[in-house]
This record gives C-alpha cells, structure tokens and sequence, in this order.
C-alpha cells in the first residue's frame, strides 16, 4: 500500500529543540492519519503562529478546521473522521474542547479517548487531537 504525505511542516532549530520535515497527515489507502493538530492553522498568516492563547476553545476550532483541510484533501470531510486522541493540559479545559467537537461534528461522533497531559510542543498550546479517517479509495 502507497503511503502519501497529505502535510509536512518544517521546523528549524530556533522554534523547537529539534529540526528537520516532519509529516502532519498521512493517507495509505483509504486511511488518513493526521498527527498533532492544535491552535496553529496549517497555512496563511497564521501559520506557525499559536493563536487563540488562553483560549482552549479557539485551539480547538482551529485544529478541528486543520482536520477537516486534511480530510478534503484526502478525499474526505470531517464527517469521515473514525477516531480522535484528544489531549489537555489541564482537566478544565474538557467542557470547551468536547464542546468545540460536538459542535464540529453534528451528533455523527468517531471514537475518542480523552488525555489529561503535563505540557505539550509549545507551553501555548492547550490541547491537541491526533485524528484518523476513513475515505473513498
């Protein structure tokens, strides 16, 4: 099975610990896996830039928007997603993150785990979702 890179960013050594291209969104087949979206849009003037700081809601919209871009140019839409790892970094957070999701997704939930973690990539970010769809091959 081809493996297709959907999205890649690349990070230098000044905005991270590490640098190189990493992949944000795979498809293989008909599955599409797209790794740590949070509150940095994928493109335009946003892109590399936390937005929504303090504001786990806003994070949420914009990875949720990031999801649904990857899922369109894989073929798809947000309603093909199967399944989500949602991770916080502080438990108070869940109402306005789930809230975001059940809004984005209209009833037609995937599968979810929901993660309380100490931090993430940037001390900005408030949360992230790893996401994996299911789209026509």
């Amino acid at each position: 099975m081809k493996k297709e890179v959907l999205w890649s960013v690349t990070v230098d050594s000044n905005s991270l610990s590490a640098s190189g291209t990493w992949a944000q969104a795979y498809k293989a087949g008909n599955q599409v896996f797209m790794q740590g979206q949070t509150g940095i849009h994928l493109e335009g003037y946003e892109t590399g830039r936390v937005v929504g700081i303090g504001d786990p809601a806003e994070q949420t919209r914009v990875a949720l928007n990031n999801i649904d871009r990857l899922m369109q140019k894989a073929g798809g839409s947000l309603q093909d997603v199967v399944k989500i790892i949602v991770y916080v970094t502080d438990r108070a957070f869940r109402p306005a993150v789930y809230g975001e999701i059940n809004k984005a997704f209209k009833g037609m939930h995937p599968v979810s785990t929901g993660i309380v973690v100490a931090g993430l990539a940037l001390p900005e970010l408030l949360m992230e979702i790893d996401a994996w769809g299911i789209v026509d091959d």
